[in-house]
C-alpha cells in the first residue's frame, strides 16, 4: 500500500510540473518537454503560431528597360547630309522621311529623261502604232529607274516604329554609302534585360517566371533567352543588304542576327552577355500605361524564385534554437515547454518543422 502510494505521488507531481509524454502524430514529437521556470505573463514575450505556409527566396539583380532588338537603318548612298528629321524614343508612321541625302547630281539626268517620256508618250498618241507604245514603256522604265533612285537617298521608317538609338552625324556632314543612320523597333517590342557574365552561374533559368518592379509595382515577365540559349531570335527584314567588314573584303549579310550588329549601328542588348526577359501584351500595355516614361528612365528591378517550397508547416527562424539539437520553446496551457524539433531548411526568415510540433500550436520568439 505504502508503494502504491508513492508512485501515484510521484504521478502527480510530474504531471503538475508538466512532465508529461507528447504522443506522436501530427508533426508532434515524442520526447519528453521540459519546463521553463519564470514569469508567463503575455507581455514579456512574444509568440508566433506553427503554420502551413508557402515559403520562397529570391535574388534581385538590376536590369535595363527598352527595345532589346532593333532594325538598323542606313543609307543607300553617300553624300551631303541635307536633313535628319530624327531624334532618340520618336515614334514613327510607316513612311516617315528620317533621313535625306543630297541627289541633285541625278536632277539633270532626272529632267532629261522626264522629257524624253513626255515626247514618247506624245508620239504613242498620235501614231497609236505598237512601235510608239513599246519606245514609249522603254522610256517610262527608265525615268521609273532614276526616280527609284532619287527616293532612295531618302531614308523613311521602314514601318509604325520607335527610333532606339541614332548615329551623332549632323546635317551638314558628308556622309559615306552605307553610313548608318539609327535603329529602330516596333513600338511595343520592350524588353527587360540583364548584363551577366556567362562564364559564372546565373539564377536566371530559361522559362523562369520573375517580377519586374518599376516605381513600386510589380509585373510578371518570364526569362526568353540567357547566354548561349539561341532561344530568341529577330529577323531584322529592313537591314538585310550585305556590308563589307571592318579591315577585310569578306561581305556579312545581316539578317536573322541576335541582338548586336558590330557593323550596323547599336541595338540595346546582346543576347550573349544578356539575359533578355520579356511581357505579355497585356502585361506589357499595363506597364505602358502606369509609367509611360518606362523606357526613357531605363532601369527595372528583377526579382527571381531561387528557391520554394509549398505547403511545409514553419516557424519564424528566431522561435528555433540551435545547439546540439534543434528545439523550440513551446506556450501551451500557459507554460512554456522546451520542446525538441527536427527542422529543414530555412527559407526568407521562416524555418520548416519536420517534427516536433503541431499546426496552430505557439512557439516563444527568442
Amino acid at each position: 500500500m505504502e508503494m502504491k502510494k508513492g508512485i501515484k505521488i510521484l504521478a502527480a507531481v510530474l504531471a503538475a510540473a508538466g512532465l508529461t509524454a507528447c504522443s506522436p502524430g501530427n508533426g508532434a514529437g515524442s520526447e519528453i518537454k521540459a519546463p521553463i521556470y519564470g514569469s508567463d505573463e503575455k507581455n514579456n514575450f512574444k509568440t508566433a503560431e506553427v503554420k502551413l505556409m508557402d515559403l520562397e527566396e529570391g535574388e534581385n539583380a538590376a536590369a535595363a528597360l527598352g527595345y532589346a532588338c532593333s532594325d538598323a537603318l542606313s543609307v543607300a548612298h553617300g553624300g551631303n547630309l541635307i536633313s535628319l528629321e530624327a531624334e532618340k524614343f520618336q515614334e514613327l508612321k510607316a513612311g516617315d522621311i528620317i533621313a535625306v541625302v543630297d541627289s541633285s547630281e541625278l536632277d539633270y539626268d532626272l529632267r532629261r529623261q522626264s522629257i524624253m517620256t513626255d515626247s514618247a508618250y506624245e508620239i504613242y498618241l498620235s501614231e497609236g502604232t505598237e512601235t510608239a507604245r513599246l519606245n514609249y514603256e522603254y522610256e517610262k522604265a527608265l525615268l521609273d529607274e532614276i526616280q527609284y533612285k532619287v527616293d532612295s537617298y531618302t531614308l523613311k521608317a521602314p514601318y509604325d516604329c520607335v527610333i532606339t538609338d541614332i548615329s551623332r552625324i549632323t546635317v551638314g556632314s558628308e556622309i559615306e554609302e552605307g553610313a548608318y543612320i539609327c535603329s529602330v523597333a516596333p513600338v511595343g517590342d520592350i524588353f527587360a534585360y540583364i548584363g551577366v557574365d556567362p562564364k559564372n552561374d546565373i539564377p536566371f533559368k530559361l522559362g523562369t517566371k520573375v517580377n519586374v518592379t518599376l516605381t513600386g509595382k510589380a509585373y510578371e515577365a518570364t526569362v526568353i533567352s540567357v547566354p548561349d540559349s539561341n532561344s530568341y531570335r529577330f529577323e531584322l527584314q529592313y537591314a538585310s543588304q550585305a556590308v563589307p567588314a571592318i579591315n577585310s573584303q569578306d561581305f556579312y549579310v545581316k539578317s536573322d542576327m541576335i541582338f548586336a550588329d558590330p557593323y550596323g549601328g547599336p541595338t540595346s542588348a546582346d543576347s550573349k552577355r544578356n539575359v533578355i526577359i520579356g511581357f505579355e501584351p497585356d502585361v506589357l500595355a499595363e506597364l505602358l500605361e502606369e509609367t509611360p516614361n518606362a523606357v526613357k528612365a531605363g532601369w527595372a528591378t528583377v526579382n527571381v524564385i531561387t528557391r520554394k517550397r509549398c505547403n511545409v508547416l514553419a516557424v519564424p527562424s528566431n522561435a528555433v534554437i540551435q545547439r546540439e539539437n534543434a528545439y523550440v520553446v513551446l506556450y501551451k496551457d500557459g507554460q512554456r515547454l522546451q520542446t525538441p524539433v527536427t527542422v529543414g531548411e530555412t527559407i526568407n526568415g521562416y524555418t520548416i518543422i519536420v517534427d516536433g510540433v503541431r499546426e496552430g500550436e505557439l512557439v516563444v520568439i527568442q
